[in-house]
């Protein structure tokens, strides 16, 4: 059973266009802090916040796609028990939110497409583990959203200790 203010992605097209966030609380599959969450609810000032986790899709572009690189029904669970103790956060700091789980590649690329599709006016995110390497490497989300969405989104990094 799916927990309240979790569901799917929207339908490709066709569907109905989502309901518009004041704020994007994203992460690239960890847990939110209790500094993010209250960032997000500060920011929020009343309005909405959608929650955004990433189950990361490993592998290549290259090549044929594989079954064993898509994630688990384990990490699918673990991102929906992120997102749902997210929301229940939220919830007790008395904010309304809603929340998705994406299997996506590129956690920079959801990020961006998630804070346009919700007309979003702040984001606020949860950095990837690792240093610089891995940044470079994998590339930087903060940086890839405040490039593209350029002055129409205020982007915070909230570092930290996951609750």
């Amino acid at each position: 059973m799916v927990p309240a203010g979790l569901r799917g992605r929207p339908a490709a097209g066709g569907g109905p266009k989502p309901p518009p966030a004041a704020v994007l609380l994203a992460s690239p599959g960890l847990p939110f802090t209790a500094e993010a969450v209250r960032a997000a609810v500060d920011r929020a000032e009343g309005g909405s916040i959608r929650v955004l986790s990433v189950a990361k899709i490993y592998g290549t572009s290259l090549g044929m796609q594989h079954p064993g690189l898509l994630p688990s029904k384990r990490e699918i669970k673990a991102q929906e028990d992120i997102v749902a103790d997210a929301i229940q956060m939220i919830q007790k700091s008395g904010g309304k939110a809603r929340g998705e789980i994406v299997a996506t590649r590129n956690p920079a690329k959801t990020f961006t497409k998630a804070a346009l599709v919700y007309s979003v006016h702040d984001a606020v995110l949860v950095p990837a583990k690792g240093g610089r390497l891995r940044r470079l490497v994998e590339g930087d989300p903060a940086s890839t959203l405040r490039r593209r969405l350029g002055a129409a989104v205020r982007v915070q990094v909230v570092e930290g200790t996951a609750s």
